[in-house]
């Protein structure tokens, strides 16, 4: 038997479960405006019914009030009756904009927790491994793309709300009808009930897929992001594709809709038909019920065609709210499965320091004598092969290390095991003898700077650029400057409108936008001040790949010169730029294949040496 995937199996996740589930959410999300919304939908649903009640006996004291005067006893049944019918119709208007209003509200609070949620369970993990899934990553998207404004889960709180008065309002409407004759009233509940669920999976099917269930429905929005988004305009245009595009995007659409919507068959309309000729026998048998006497027409045939209409607009407004219901709930549903599989992801990591059966959490300092990788072996999640395959490597405290070696080598891959963002499968990390796994997690961190190739740049004020090396100290503008100032892009952020107060995206009013070299700089900024406030260990992992050998090697040179005595550890697949560092180690096929002093790999003139003149040969002929 075939089996769901898990996106499908969350899909197919029964409706009711999905509500119950909702529900949780919203009561955890705002108690007090969850029974606000719940006490107006109750109201919302009510009061008609009780008005039909109440406008009959209205209507059929009019005739008493005619033949006796305003002073007599059918003129004060028929005041009292219309008195309540303006109190219902006060209470139904008030309780109508109470529901529209606390369910927005509850709407805009229950996005901002699910999302609030995610992002701790995303964030949680000590290590990155569960972002590298692409099953989860796949999956937490759905804080970032599903939580547009007409797929919000949280619109739940209005469609549900008024999906529950509709439907309380339909089935109070068919009561009345029982009162007339139970079996005309049973059939017309019956075909009701029966378009509504039609409706139901058929806003479902919508839902699906505009969630991209569908591989057409994907491949629809990537004709599209191709046609609209930088990357591929130049490909684009030079070789002559937007046509192509836009007769790929057309066909591949109306063979999606085609797809989404042809499954419904006839049972929609059947439905639809067996309603509506309910609905006329209902009615035709109460006009030869009156013809013949057995039903007055004030105020019984009114009583019950009122509610008959009553009852046809609870089914027409359930049919409008279904396919934003539908909607919101698959959210839910694919927001539910993204926590669980993030959440997930936290718990199947290896677990960090005192979790660890046999050590215990102690506090880290400064690395006094040596940095050791003893026997390190680890793949990435999914991978089957071994990027480090039992790596030995020491790491002298105070001194300069560049890590150099092919793409793919292992270079970042021992970067990350030294941060912590994930654990060897084998092999041991030690910080002065001290397995690295001990140490209290938090505290090794707060000892390492560390400038990315993909370094952040965050959409802030410069000075929260330059802060977030050391976030707790963001106060110290005298060091943030001093910081801008060794990294040599002081004068760029005097230079904008705001100073370091400018928020560095040309997004925002009064915002600045600066160059990839400027960036560049901002990075290493951050670095410098995170150094400035006790972290003591470096790490270069390719910052400046961007740049020329020349310029690397000079930015290389200016850190290491403002850097020393800090343990500083230099990545780079250029061997020229490398070469001023105190250590140079080779990784090649997962281990270390040579350490040593520039001079001393030279001397030997082995791997590091042949690679060395190999790229210093390329470079005098380009210079050349």
């Amino acid at each position: 038997m075939a089996t769901l995937t898990p996106l499908k199996a969350a899909l197919a996740m029964p409706t009711l479960k999905g509500y119950r589930s909702f529900v949780v959410i919203a009561w955890q999300a705002s108690s007090g405006l969850a029974l606000a919304v719940a006490a107006a939908t109750v109201l919302a649903a009510v009061t008609p019914l009780v008005s039909i009640t109440a406008v009959s006996i209205v209507v059929s004291e009019i005739p008493g009030v005619i033949r006796h005067g305003l002073n007599s006893p059918a003129a004060h049944t028929a005041l009292i009756g219309a008195a309540i019918v303006g109190i219902l119709f006060v209470v139904q208007s008030a309780s109508t904009s109470l529901q529209g209003v606390a369910a927005t509200v509850l709407a805009d609070r229950i996005d901002h927790e699910l999302q609030r949620r995610l992002m701790s369970a995303v964030m949680s993990p000590a290590g990155i491994a569960h972002l590298e899934d692409p099953a989860t990553l796949d999956l937490i998207t759905v804080g970032r793309d599903t939580f547009r404004a007409w797929l919000r889960p949280g619109r739940l709180a209005i469609s549900l709300s008024q999906l529950v008065s509709a439907r309380v309002t339909l089935v109070g409407a068919a009561l009345i009808i029982v009162r007339y004759r139970w079996p005309l009233a049973l059939l017309f509940l019956a075909t009701a009930l029966w378009a509504e669920n039609e409706e139901r999976r058929a806003s479902r099917r919508a839902a699906e897929h505009h969630h991209g269930r569908s591989p057409l429905a994907r491949r629809t929005e990537y004709y599209y992001e191709l046609g609209v988004t930088p990357g591929a305009a130049k490909e684009i245009r030079i070789f002559g594709l937007p046509q192509f595009l836009l007769d790929r995007f057309a066909d591949t659409w109306r063979l999606a809709m085609s797809q989404a919507m042809g499954k419904a068959g006839l049972r929609p309309m059947l439905s639809a038909l067996s309603l509506g000729a309910s609905t006329l026998l209902i009615f035709g048998w109460m006009c030869l019920d009156a013809l013949h006497g057995h039903l007055k027409l004030a105020p019984d045939m009114l009583v019950y065609a009122q509610a008959l209409m009553v009852a046809l607009g609870a089914v027409g407004t359930t049919a409008s709210l279904r396919l934003d219901s539908e909607m919101a709930l698959s959210t839910l549903r694919r927001y539910q499965l993204g926590y669980d599989s993030a959440r997930a992801g936290s718990a199947s990591q290896v677990e960090t320091g005192g979790d660890r059966p046999g050590l215990a959490v102690v506090a880290t300092g400064l690395p006094r004598r040596e940095i050791r990788f003893d026997q390190v072996r680890f793949s990435y999640p999914g991978g089957r092969d071994q990027v480090l395959n039992g790596l030995d490597l020491v790491i002298p405290a105070g001194q300069s290390l560049a890590i150099v070696g092919a793409n793919g080598a292992g270079k970042s891959t021992l970067v990350k095991l030294l941060c912590r963002m994930y654990e060897p499968q084998s092999g041991r990390i030690l910080v002065d003898g001290t397995e690295l796994a001990a140490l209290d997690l938090a505290s090794w961190r707060h000892q390492i700077a560390a400038v990315y190739q993909d370094y952040v740049r965050y959409e802030m004020p410069a000075r929260t650029n330059i802060g977030f090396g050391a976030v707790a100290h963001q106060d110290d503008l005298a060091g943030i400057a001093a910081a801008a100032a060794d990294a040599g892009v002081a004068d760029v952020i005097a230079s904008l409108g705001s100073g370091y107060d400018t928020i560095l995206s040309a997004g925002y009013e009064d915002g600045g936008e600066l160059s990839g070299g400027e960036w560049q700089k901002v990075a290493l900024a951050r670095a410098l001040f995170a150094l400035k406030h006790g972290a003591r260990m470096l790490i270069l992992d390719e910052p400046a790949a961007n740049l020329d050998a020349r310029a690397e090697a000079e930015l290389y040179e200016r850190f290491l010169a403002l850097t020393k005595g800090v343990t500083t550890i230099v990545i780079s697949h250029r061997f020229s730029t490398v070469r001023q560092a105190s250590l140079i180690a080779v990784i090649s096929d997962g281990q270390i294949s040579e350490l040593g002093s520039h001079a001393e790999l030279m001397a030997r003139d082995t791997q590091y040496a042949h690679m060395f003149r190999l790229q210093a040969a390329r470079f005098d002929q380009v210079g050349a």
